[in-house]
């Protein structure tokens, strides 16, 4: 439980941003969608992204399809990065995995892949 010393107000610090990737500020949408891989950047804009699918298993598995490319995310705990998905608001996917001890939860990303649909 927190106190609150002005409720409602809002707070003086901005929370730390996701160590996963970025999300756009609330009420606005990514134009694009950037994937960190290990040897390079991909950025794709935000309107090519058609469809994904979530599949909970272990690993869980995101996959991304866009016109003519397939992004296979693994890892645990993806739904945050689904919801950002949902929301359009997915900027950045970066590895985070493994996490250092104490990390705080959240998605954890170990690979991600792009191959031509």
């Amino acid at each position: 439980m927190s106190i609150e010393i002005f409720p409602g107000t809002k707070p003086l610090t901005r929370p730390a941003p996701p160590n996963w990737g970025e999300i756009s500020p609330e009420g606005k949408r990514a134009t694009v969608v950037r994937f960190a891989l290990v040897n390079r950047w991909v950025s794709f804009p935000a309107d090519q992204v058609k469809r994904w699918e979530h599949a909970v298993g272990e690993p869980e598995m995101l996959t991304i399809k866009t016109e003519k490319e397939e992004i296979v995310i693994e890892g645990r705990e993806l739904a945050e990065i689904r919801a950002a998905l949902d929301l359009g608001r997915l900027c950045e996917l970066r590895v985070n995995f493994p996490r250092p001890t104490g990390a705080r939860p959240g998605p954890q990303v170990r690979r991600i892949t792009i191959e031509t649909a």
